[in-house]
């Protein structure tokens, strides 16, 4: 397979850097079902990269997506955003040109965003169609991103005080990160050989995940609530902190909430069984009735056929 890529500019538009990006994608006939990149482009000091898969994604359609091509050097609880459209060129009509426009926060495991059903694999094939030419196909993206990275929180940052000399964290982690460091100096220890950036981000997402556990209560910890402690305990994990201490009280939160999901379920089932149950007696009850008026025709009907 090769590709040319053509034209980058980038321009400020109100906070945003944007910048093109085209992609020429030779040979398509000859691609298999795997996934298949452009070149790196730059869009706002930022790596990109078009990624589309053929065959498509588990569809008879061409998958395209934006990949943050670097997303994997982003500090662990932080968010990339960028607003984009994806665009297949028509060769014979550009004014027919195909193209989906979306907005995404990419972070270091979710870093490709788009359309798993791009255009049906019938119609890009379709050669009268104009999108596949001289088995060639053109893709082009436009990308406006933020300048730096945002954080991620649960509410907008609060004020920011230094912590025991290490970097500024949130105010409001300041008394949870005092209560487990005195109870656990290693924590402390572990990464002072680090860089103040990076002792600053691993505090933060330690303070959020303990301001997580102690304000939120049991009965709080809805799906999304857990699904929130679970990327909290990931992110956290990034900074090799010993954590064996707060590893199973994370855990029995996960799955006794798990558990509970559980009952709900099997609970929402036995009552949905017991409606059916009596909906299907009512309709037999209807039945028998209606059976006792025939039988009682039927034998009005015998006795005046036996008079006669």
């Amino acid at each position: 397979m090769t590709d040319s890529s053509v034209g980058r500019m980038e321009k400020e538009e109100e906070d945003l850097v944007s910048g093109t990006f085209t992609w020429r994608i030779d040979n398509f006939s000859t691609l298999n079902k795997q996934k298949h990149y452009s070149d790196v482009f730059v869009v706002g000091g930022y790596k990109w990269r078009i990624l589309i898969i053929p065959k498509g994604n588990n569809v008879d359609c061409l998958s395209v997506y934006l990949d943050a091509a670097d997303a994997s050097t982003l500090p662990s609880g932080s968010t990339r955003y960028a607003k984009f459209s994806l665009t297949l060129v028509n060769q014979l009509d550009s004014k027919k040109s195909m193209t989906e426009d979306t907005e995404h926060e990419f972070v270091a495991n979710d870093n490709d965003w788009g359309f798993p059903s791009f255009i049906l694999l019938s119609e890009l094939c379709d050669h009268d169609k104009g999108y596949l030419v001289n088995d060639f196909c053109v893709v082009e993206v436009e990308v406006s991103v933020r300048n730096g990275i945002k954080i991620l929180e649960d509410q907008e940052t609060g004020e920011l005080i230094d912590f025991r000399g290490l970097g500024r964290v949130e105010k409001t982690f300041v008394p949870f990160l005092e209560e487990v460091c005195s109870s656990y100096p290693s924590l402390l220890e572990c990464h002072k050989k680090r860089s103040r950036t990076f002792i600053q981000c691993a505090f933060t997402a330690l303070g959020r995940l303990l301001r997580f556990l102690k304000t939120t209560k049991a009965k709080d910890m809805t799906h999304d609530a857990c699904k929130r402690l679970q990327l909290l305990w990931e992110e956290l994990e990034t900074f090799k902190f010993d954590l064996v201490w707060l590893e199973p009280h994370v855990q029995s939160v996960l799955v006794m909430k798990k558990r509970a999901g559980r009952v709900d379920r099997l609970r929402e089932d036995v009552e949905i069984l017991e409606n059916e149950i009596k909906r299907r007696r009512d309709v037999l009850a209807a039945a028998e009735v209606d059976l006792e008026a025939a039988k009682r025709d039927l034998h009005y009907y015998k006795k005046r056929n036996r008079r006669r």
